[in-house]
């Protein structure tokens, strides 16, 4: 049963992804274009839920690629991610948001 739904959470992921990329670019053409900056910079520590070195790969590139994201360090345990924001908000906001991605590679890599 898992097998026959991985392309489609594939397909759900990179659908979900291109949208958080375009929401982002908006976010960030918006900001550049207006006389107000809105950034509130600043470094939040991501627990890490993944198990597959794929999966980490695969999260820190799409953090790292997201307009104002930038995945920074991992620890040496592989348990956490250190993650420069340009726009943060809540930190339980911010984690529900990264946790929710993970879950999403989790459904297609392992």
């Amino acid at each position: 049963m898992k097998l026959i739904l991985k392309p489609y959470y594939i397909v759900a992921f990179l659908l979900f992804y291109l949208y958080k990329l375009v929401e982002a670019n908006l976010i960030i053409a918006h900001d550049i274009l207006t006389p107000n900056l809105r950034i509130n910079p600043g470094f939040i520590k991501v627990p890490l839920t993944l198990n597959s070195n794929f999966g980490m790969l695969l999260f820190s590139n799409l953090v790292s690629m997201t307009p104002g994201s930038l995945s920074i360090d991992i620890t040496d345990d592989k348990k956490t991610m250190l993650v420069h924001v340009l726009y943060q908000t809540t930190e339980d906001e911010m984690l529900k948001e990264f946790e929710d991605m993970q879950d999403k590679i989790k459904r297609i890599t392992e």
